[in-house]
């Protein structure tokens, strides 16, 4: 069975699992809802019968299935907290760390580098997107000093963690770790800007992976050896330094808005936005190192030619990409500026 025949089937529950958590009253149906979201995401993450596929499938489904097994028994446990005398804050607590598990926050993100690895791009990006949103969600209605902790956890290990990288899925990934922190900030501090970030994030996400996609980009390696012509350059240097944070693009202007929204927040303390701010910087400079490399070095080697020529035969993709690329980052702050 090819990927398009299992998405006509899985791809609706795993939009009615995320759906019944983020629309639940009660801790037991809002598993119920993530476990219908992961039983949907591991068939699709077995594009191919291969070992890649597999092990993807395969890590994924532990990783989640022992976040969903802490968060049934706090929730159970909380259940018949009347009969059985538990102390509510340990159980607050284990629903956090299950929770942190699903959405792959630091230091609980172990088994988010391996997943992408083995993923094909399509599904990086429902992990990096849509995947993230029952669990964000959830973590709104869960107020512990705790989840400090893994918010500068998550800022300090996606800084990190992305600087020696040469594979781009996990440059993405340690980006997406980053973002993550940001994200769960702007949850305590202002939801509806929680909102305004996650799109921006899966807007630029999506143009970035897109782009990648077409360009059969893997590697830094490929991306070093392709003869790229300016206008491609161009998009790849537009989109790249968006997602980093540059001004005046997408990426720079949502987390500008962010850090207004943060410091008129009192719930959050300067050390967390200090080390948000640290974060960002660490991952603008290993995308601009990529791109650096990319545009000013050039290269002798030519054997992916063929990959860039392929694409001209994809111009309602190439199209659909330009448009992310160029109108997105442009006019979309402009769009938020005046809502």
């Amino acid at each position: 069975m090819s990927i398009n025949y299992k998405l006509l089937f899985f791809a609706p529950c795993l939009m009615l699992g995320t759906l019944i958590t983020i629309s639940s009253a009660s801790w037991i149906s809002a598993w119920m809802g993530l476990e219908i979201n992961l039983m949907s995401m591991a068939p699709i993450l077995i594009n191919k019968m291969n070992y890649p596929s597999v092990e993807a499938s395969i890590k994924y489904f532990l990783a989640q299935a022992i976040a969903s097994v802490l968060l049934i028994f706090s929730a159970m446990a909380m259940s018949f907290n009347g009969m059985l005398s538990f102390n509510a804050s340990i159980i607050n607590s284990i629903i956090l760390l299950a929770v942190l598990m699903k959405a792959g926050v630091a230091p609980l993100h172990f088994w988010f580098p391996q997943v992408m690895e083995c993923s094909d791009w399509f599904q990086c990006f429902i992990i990096l997107t849509w995947q993230k949103i029952a669990p964000f969600i959830l973590l709104s209605f869960i107020k512990l000093n705790l989840v400090w902790f893994f918010i500068l956890m998550s800022a300090l290990v996606g800084a990190l963690g992305g600087i020696n990288q040469s594979n781009l899925k996990m440059i993405l990934t340690y980006s997406s770790i980053i973002h993550s922190s940001w994200m769960i900030t702007l949850i305590f501090a202002n939801e509806m800007m929680w909102w305004g970030y996650f799109i921006s994030y899966v807007f630029l996400t999506l143009s970035v992976i897109m782009l990648v996609f077409l360009f059969n980009l893997n590697t830094l390696s490929k991306l070093y050896n392709m003869n790229l012509s300016p206008k491609n350059k161009i998009i790849l240097l537009i989109n790249f330094l968006s997602i980093a944070g540059l001004p005046p693009f997408l990426g720079f202007m949502i987390k500008f808005m962010s850090i207004v929204i943060i410091l008129n927040s009192s719930l959050v303390s300067p050390l967390i936005l200090i080390m948000l701010i640290f974060s960002s910087f660490i991952s603008f400079y290993y995308y601009l190192r990529m791109i650096y490399t990319c545009l000013f070095i050039s290269s002798s080697k030519t054997f992916l030619l063929t990959q860039v020529n392929s694409i001209n035969q994809y111009p309602s993709y190439f199209l659909l990409c330009s448009s992310l690329s160029i109108f997105g980052n442009f006019l979309f702050p402009l769009m938020v500026l005046l809502t």
